[in-house]
């Protein structure tokens, strides 16, 4: 399968697109004007994750089979465990020491299906709508994302590689691109389709979803060198990747019908950038997403996300939703700084560490040891609670 040049999936641009999809995020639960439509920025961030995990198993060597896969899930455990555990385990805690036993005891059966990446079948199951006014969601209900993102990826790899393994050579391409054109026809049906039976279960169900990562993935597997290198179009193509971003924000609101088809408008403009982000002329937004500030807020763009939500949700919780715009401030700060360590100090240690990377038992106590104290955690503040 003819793959792009690997530079393609370790470019700066895509670093600073994460940075733009999660501030569009933390302004929408700000409540900022003009952001009420900022929950795009998880559904640019399931594209970007298509792209960038599609491209990553497209470089694996190829006839390993298992040894790709044992390495794919390696990765992704190290990569996503840490920061996810460390954020589940502060949660309850902060939530008793914040409302004592005024918190709501729910939170720790929320968790616990948090840490197993069921959190969308959690919220499915009580029909959480957290764009309901006066409703106080689940201080974990941000894991939603997290949840549909790995559940995609427990299956993805496997049918990448066997696909790769099993597939004719010289039509691999072709036929693995209309696999994923067939996972986005299916996938986007049913997210439509859902719309008018079910809006919880369409707004959280992986089935509703997966096309969104698919895009993606099907994005890079496409071949665009001699449109990229075209000024004029890729100049138009970026300026609409731009508009399209800027339309979401100015049409979509908590009562639209999303994700449906609406959704193909921030992830439509997704995949321009990813494709037209880093052309050699005419990109619109590389100064600004190749700058150091968006490159670095990229880089910590998964902690951010893990940690913003308890930061701006408990004060609303505690009765501070009325008080000035210094709250919200104070708890974006708090969450910068929460993410900033985290990254620095806990995830990049463990996911350098050559131990877990290379002793699949050490890796497996790993994670039976991030479960257990998750767990332990809520057990914790349950038993305070009942005291």
């Amino acid at each position: 399968m003819n793959q792009q040049d690997k530079a393609q999936y370790h470019r700066k641009d895509i670093q600073g697109l994460r940075a733009l999809a999660v501030i569009l995020v933390i302004l929408c639960h700000t409540g900022m004007p003009f952001f009420q439509g900022g929950f795009v920025g998880v559904d640019i961030f399931f594209v970007i994750s298509g792209f960038v995990i599609t491209g990553l198993l497209l470089r694996q060597p190829q006839g390993l089979y298992f040894k790709n896969l044992q390495t794919f899930y390696t990765r992704r455990i190290l990569r996503i465990v840490p920061a996810a555990t460390l954020v589940l385990v502060s949660t309850p805690i902060a939530a008793y020491l914040a409302l004592g036993k005024n918190m709501d005891s729910a939170l720790m059966v929320d968790v616990r299906w948090a840490n197993l990446f069921a959190a969308n079948w959690r919220l499915t199951a009580n029909n959480a709508d957290y764009f309901i006014a006066g409703v106080d969601p689940s201080l974990i209900t941000h894991y939603w994302s997290l949840a549909v993102e790995e559940q995609f990826y427990f299956v993805f790899p496997g049918i990448v590689f066997g696909f790769l393994y099993f597939a004719l050579l010289r039509k691999r391409t072709i036929y693995f691109q209309t696999l994923l054109i067939t996972l986005i026809a299916l996938s986007g049906w049913w997210s439509w389709l859902s719309m008018s039976i079910n809006p919880v279960h369409a707004y959280y169900s992986p089935f509703t979803r997966f096309w969104e990562l698919a895009l993606g993935a099907l994005a890079a597997t496409l071949s665009i060198k001699k449109a990229r290198e075209k000024i004029y179009l890729s100049s138009l193509l970026n300026i609409l990747g731009v508009v399209g971003i800027g339309v979401s924000l100015l049409v979509l609101s908590p009562r639209s019908n999303f994700p449906g088809l609406l959704a193909w408008i921030p992830c439509s403009s997704a995949v321009l950038l990813l494709l037209f982000g880093n052309a050699p002329r005419g990109a619109v937004l590389r100064p600004v997403l190749n700058s150091r500030l968006f490159v670095g807020i990229g880089n910590i763009s998964y902690s951010l996300y893990l940690w913003h939500f308890i930061w701006l949700q408990l004060p609303k919780q505690m009765g501070l939703s009325f008080q000035p715009v210094w709250v919200s401030t104070l708890g974006v700060i708090g969450a910068l700084v929460c993410a900033i360590g985290s990254y620095k100090f806990l995830e990049n240690p463990i996911r350098n560490s050559e131990k877990l990377r290379k002793d699949p038992l050490a890796l497996l106590l790993f994670l039976v040891f991030c479960i257990g104290l998750t767990w332990n955690s809520t057990l914790l503040v349950d038993y305070l609670l009942s005291l």
